[in-house]
């Protein structure tokens, strides 16, 4: 339901151009500081991620860049493994002029790499030198995914990585009174759907470290897609953009009502929806089980 509310929304931002989508992770040498100081190692990678476009924009003579950016503190099987999704119009902003980018790719990710590390030691020195208590990792990753051209389903994509969260109810398998099953994507080995069980403890301490700092904004956005220029910038942009291609946005009334819904667990087929709640103490939730 979150995520179907953060679509609607969110077609009113959305350009008329591709999109690139960037991933800035940092090396698991760093993970100890999020045991300690973890709204500190955040913040430093947000800083870092944002600095080294900026620099590489300016070195090109670029305008002003807009991003979006997302943190993930997790992997497929709740491992720690910290990175950061950068989704990022194909264009610049200089003063007024809106500039499309026409290559597929924006910024050579080996030059990206070796930027943002400087970034973000330099960041995380300056915040608290204790931080520097590890090894300095020489290994250092930005990942470039293949350019996302325009479509009325570009926004569903986005909504993935900004809207998901640490496990989705649909990977549990099972759980009892000693251990928990759920499926992941093994990346690591052959990149196929496996099964992992662990131990209601180890389970709650992998995930548990996924919470974050209280009242930590994990979504952020910057350059022309802030919030406090957004609007007026976006507005800027559109009148300028060459693509045709408009965001359809729903006509006055054509908003449709959304129902929470979710997979019957007992069948597998039908579709839950729920249509009231009883005011009653200890009456159960109505539901509707539909095929």
């Amino acid at each position: 339901m979150a995520t179907a509310r953060w679509i609607q929304k969110q077609q009113e931002n959305l350009l008329p151009c591709r999109y690139f989508h960037l991933v800035f992770t940092l090396p698991h040498e760093l993970n100890a500081i999020a045991h300690y100081n973890p709204s500190a190692l955040y913040q430093c990678l947000f800083k870092a991620a944002w600095q080294t476009l900026s620099k590489f924009a300016n070195r090109k003579g670029h305008g002003q860049l807009g991003m979006t950016s997302v943190l993930h503190t997790w992997g497929q099987n709740l491992s720690q493994h910290i990175h950061l999704h950068c989704l990022i119009p194909a264009g610049t902003l200089d003063k007024t002029q809106w500039n499309e980018i026409e290559k597929g790719y924006l910024y050579p990710v080996k030059a990206l790499s070796t930027v943002f590390r400087g970034k973000m030691l330099a960041a995380l020195s300056e915040c608290n030198t204790s931080l520097m208590k590890v090894n300095t990792p020489t290994k250092w990753c930005v990942y470039s995914k293949a350019c996302l051209a325009y479509s009325e389903k570009l926004v569903s994509y986005l909504a993935r990585y900004t809207r998901k969260g640490v496990m989705s109810e649909s990977r549990l398998v099972s759980a009892n009174a000693q251990s928990v099953s759920f499926k992941y994507r093994d990346y690591a080995d052959d990149n196929r759907d496996k099964v992992m069980t662990l131990s209601n403890d180890e389970f709650l301490r992998r995930y548990l470290q996924h919470v974050l700092p209280k009242g930590f904004m994990r979504i952020r956005h910057y350059g022309f897609l802030a919030n406090a220029c957004r609007k007026r910038k976006l507005a800027l942009i559109r009148s300028q953009a060459s693509c045709t291609c408009r965001v359809k946005r729903p006509k006055t009334g054509e908003n449709v009502t959304l129902i929470p819904n979710w997979a019957c667990q007992h069948c597998k087929v039908g579709i839950l929806r729920l249509i009231g709640v009883f005011k009653l103490d200890a009456t159960p939730t109505k539901v509707d089980r539909t095929s």
